[in-house]
């Protein structure tokens, strides 16, 4: 799968090699409660992926990005999220930052340790790559099983979200590698594959929920469902 040019494999973080524990609602919910009365987790969900994708959108990925701009657009969800809560103080917000920054707040995929491993004896660097901040690399740094990663990037210190071109572009030239020495794994089509693919790159699509057979893959993707595939 894996061609015989490639250098270093890149993974994208939230869905592919992390996930929320507990969940982003449960989360959201749990917090909220301390400050909001009479939360309705289904409604909380439906607002946080309304103004995320709102927020995060493809479009609003061509402006550039900073570790600031990121807390902002962060904010504007949490405020999106709880419309009717008046975070004068900033501690709601504030609260949700802190705990999605603590490595405790992810858990790592069962399929994660083995493939890192395997890809590695192999002479393969390997790397995180992902839309986040700097909350990334610590907890990358604190989990013995991302710390193995030679590479964390993220869309604040790269100054652009996938898909924009520029996210891409920014990783190849600190690598300074060619794009077939490249190859990103990830869990959407759009956000990871695409873009990947536009630079070059080695596109390999984990579909872990596996909703890839209720419509034919694009042409040049490559699918798999676990990591326990990618060799």
């Amino acid at each position: 799968m894996l061609a015989e040019s490639v250098q270093v494999v890149l993974f994208d973080a939230v869905g592919t090699v992390i996930y929320p524990q507990p969940s982003i609602a449960d989360a959201y919910v749990d917090i909220g409660s301390r400050f909001i009365e009479d939360l309705d987790p289904d409604e909380v969900l439906r607002r946080f992926k309304l103004v995320f994708s709102r927020v995060f959108s493809a479009e609003n990925a061509q402006s550039p990005v900073t570790e600031s701009s990121t807390v902002e657009s962060w904010r504007q969800v949490v405020e999106g999220t709880f419309p009717e809560f008046e975070d004068a103080e900033g501690a709601l917000f504030q609260q949700l930052w802190d705990h999605f920054a603590d490595s405790r707040s992810w858990g790592v995929y069962e399929d994660v340790a083995e493939c890192f491993t395997r890809i590695r004896s192999q002479g393969i660097q390997i790397g995180i790559a992902s839309n986040f901040d700097s909350r990334l690399e610590r907890i990358v740094n604190l989990d013995p099983v991302l710390r193995q990663a030679e590479y964390v990037f993220h869309s604040a210190q790269l100054g652009w979200n996938k898909p924009a071109v520029g996210f891409c572009d920014g990783i190849g030239k600190r690598l300074g590698l060619q794009p077939n020495q490249i190859v990103l794994v990830g869990d959407r089509l759009d956000n990871d594959i695409q873009p990947a693919l536009a630079a070059g790159w080695q596109g390999i699509w984990i579909d872990r929920e596996e909703v890839g057979p209720a419509a034919p893959v694009p042409k040049g993707v490559q699918r798999i469902v676990t990591l326990n595939e990618l060799s």
